[in-house]
Order: structure tokens, then sequence, then C-alpha cells
């Protein structure tokens, strides 16, 4: 009898204490989602106007989708020109995303170079099929392509 008055009063705590943890009771909000929902004192509302793509990047941080690993990018442009380096890059990143608007494309600047880099890719084989691809659509890349190694966003495939 002492034995199931313990294992009683052990479930009925362990009850409890899960009933007061929010994360069992409700599925987790993004901070977007509770900004959204939070009514203020006086009653106002928040609206975020953004494109949904900053939301996505925020909950996969925050849920661990898009935590960095070690992978492959194409580098498609590398210079150290003083005066013409910069602005190269950047219109090769908006011909990038032009033509490939679902891929990541990252502009980076590391003294004294800017170079742009595309993609994340698990493997060296699917950065250089890439590759191929990019090259059929921008033949003027060829001489500064080719596969990086570099930490790249985790997209849990």
């Amino acid at each position: 009898m002492k034995y199931l008055t313990a294992v009683v009063l052990f479930l009925a705590s362990a009850q409890l204490l899960m009933a007061q943890d929010p994360a069992v009771t409700e599925p987790k909000k993004n901070a977007f989602e509770i900004i959204r929902s939070r009514d203020s004192i006086s009653g106002g509302r928040v609206i975020i106007h953004q494109d949904r793509r900053i939301e996505k990047i925020v909950s996969d941080n925050t849920t661990g989708a898009g935590a960095y690993t070690h992978g492959y990018r194409v580098q498609v442009f590398s210079s150290n020109a003083q005066r013409t380096a910069k602005d190269e890059a950047f219109d090769i990143e908006r011909r990038l995303r032009e033509a490939f608007p679902d891929m990541g494309i990252y502009v980076s600047y590391s003294s004294p170079f800017w170079k742009v880099r595309i993609g994340n890719f698990q493997t060296a084989n699917e950065a250089k099929e890439f590759a191929e691809e990019l090259l059929v659509l921008f033949p003027r890349l060829k001489s500064t392509t080719y596969t990086v190694r570099d930490r790249i966003i985790n997209t849990g495939k």
C-alpha cells in the first residue's frame, strides 16, 4: 500500500510540473508570432511588413535547422581591384539572384578581396554539378568559378 501511495504521489507531482511548463501545453511560437498576437495595454496591435524569407531564416536558426555545418559552395568571383571589385561583386550577386532565386548567394569582403559564393552543398560532387549548370548560363564566369570548402547553412536535407 505504501508503494502504491508513493507512485500515485510521484505521478501527480510530475503531472503538476508538466502542467506548469508552457512548452508542454502549447506549441512553441517564434518571435514574430508572439509579437503579432500580443496586444499592448492600450489595445494596439503590431503588424509586420516584411519578406517571409526573413521569418523563415529566424525560425530556422532558433529551431536548429539553419545551423552551420561543413560543406561546399561554388565561388564565382574574387577580386581585389580597389575601384571596381565591390560594384562587380554586387552586380554578379544581383544577376545570380535573378537566375537562382532559391539559392543562397553570399557576398563577402576579406581585405583586400571581394568574393561571391553560391549554394549550401553537402558534397563536393553536388557543388561541381551545380557549377556546370551555372556556367551554361554564365560562361563569362568560367575563369573564376570553382568549388570551395566552406561553412554552410544546414538545410536539413
